[in-house]
């Protein structure tokens, strides 16, 4: 059984380096999640073909990948939500507050705009 890891005597930079490579694992799962959601749309598509052509290998392998993609697209999605609560949570404990952060992060998105406009 693992043993749980005491970030008790964490410094404030562990825990930030420790969000930013979590930050990055949550970033590339987003992308197996978009993989998922697509495997979803496929095997709705693959299955609507062949039931509309009666062929039943078709329908069998967009059922199969109907249901594999959207069991991915739930386990993917409901990981990524507990893991950015929890990124939330480490910034939070090394004293960022997250929401004043996001509101930097918007400032800087909407000046960005309005330089491209320009």
């Amino acid at each position: 059984m693992l043993k749980p890891l005491d970030t008790s005597h964490w410094s404030q930079q562990d825990i930030l380096k420790e969000a930013s490579m979590q930050s990055a694992a949550l970033a590339r799962l987003g992308v197996w999640k978009r993989l998922a959601y697509s495997l979803v749309a496929i095997g709705f598509i693959v299955g609507m073909w062949g039931m509309n052509a009666s062929l039943t290998p078709a329908l069998v392998a967009g059922v199969i990948c109907l249901v594999l993609g959207g069991f991915a697209s739930v386990v993917l999605t409901v990981g990524t939500s507990r893991g950015k609560k929890n990124v939330e949570a480490m910034l939070e404990s090394a004293g960022i507050d997250v929401d004043e952060l996001l509101k930097l992060r918007k400032k800087e998105d909407a000046g960005r705009v309005g330089q491209e406009e320009q």
